[in-house]
C-alpha cells in the first residue's frame, strides 16, 4: 500500500483539492502534525470523502486528548507521535516520553487504525503496538523491530541536489543517527536497488514530496507501484 504525507503550510493549494488528487492514486492521504492542528471543521468534513486520510495528533502537546477527541467523531485513521520540539512550548517539552502511552491507550478507546510514530522511542511502543495491532510508524534510515504491521515515513525527490539538502536541513538535524550521511535518510526515486529494499520490507510505504508537486508524486507512485 502507499500513501502520501504533506505539511498544510507547504502545500501552495487546497489541502483538501490536493488530497483528492492524491486520493486518485494512493491509499493513504497523511497530515503531517505542525505547530498548528487541524481543527477546521469544514476542513475535516471534506477531507472525510476523499482518500483515506491520516490525521496526526503530538503526544506530548497539551490539547493532545481534546484533539483526540476531536477527531474521533470523524472518519479518520490517527497518527500519534511524541512530538517535534520546535512544535512544543517548554512545559510540553518537559512531558516524559511515556505520556505517548497514555494517548494510544485513549486513541485505542476510539478508533482501531492507529498510526504509532516509534522514533527515539520504541522500547516504550513495542509492546502496545504488538499487543493491539497497530501500525508501526518509522523514519527512512532507521530501524523497525516491532511485529506488526509496518509503514515507512520516506522524504524523496527525483533528483538531490544542494538546494534539496538546504531545504531539509533541519530535518537532517534532528536525526539522532545522523552524521552527514544524508543518503540515509532522503531518497533518490533514480536509486532503483534502494527502492526494492523498500518494496520487500513494509506494507505501506509512505513518500514525503519534499518538492511538494504533483509530477514528483506521480514519480513516486510509479516507481513503487
Amino acid at each position: 500500500m502507499l500513501g502520501i504525507a504533506i505539511k498544510p503550510s507547504k502545500i501552495n493549494e487546497d489541502i483538501v483539492e490536493f488530497g483528492q488528487f492524491v486520493g486518485r492514486y494512493f491509499d493513504y492521504y497523511i497530515i503531517d502534525a505542525e505547530n498548528k492542528p487541524l481543527i477546521d471543521k469544514d476542513i475535516l468534513e471534506r477531507l472525510e470523502k476523499i482518500s483515506k486520510a491520516v490525521l496526526t495528533i503530538q503526544a506530548k502537546k497539551e490539547n493532545a486528548f481534546q484533539l483526540l477527541e476531536f477527531y474521533s467523531s470523524y472518519n479518520f485513521d490517527l497518527c500519534i507521535v511524541l512530538g517535534n520540539k520546535n512544535y512544543l512550548n517548554e512545559k510540553e517539552r518537559k512531558f516524559k516520553n511515556y505520556r505517548i502511552l497514555e494517548v494510544i491507550k485513549e486513541a485505542i478507546k476510539y478508533n482501531n487504525n492507529i498510526w504509532v510514530g516509534t522514533e527515539g522511542i520504541e522500547n516504550i511502543v513495542k509492546d502496545i503496538v504488538e499487543e493491539n495491532n497497530l501500525i508501526a510508524y518509522y523514519l527512512y534510515g532507521q530501524t523497525c523491530n516491532i511485529n506488526s504491521k509496518r509503514a515507512i515515513y520516506i522524504p524523496f525527490t527525483t533528483k538531490i541536489d544542494e538546494n534539496v539538502l538546504e531545504s531539509m536541513k533541519g530535518y537532517l538535524n534532528r536525526r539522532k543517527n545522523y552524521k552527514g550521511n544524508w543518503k540515509d535518510f532522503i531518497l533518490s526515486l533514480e536509486d532503483k536497488e534502494v527502492l526494492k529494499k523498500i518494496k520487500d520490507s513494509n506494507e505501506i510505504i509512505v513518500g514525503y514530496p519534499i518538492i511538494p508537486n504533483k509530477e514528483e508524486i506521480l514519480k513516486f507512485m510509479k516507481v513503487f507501484k
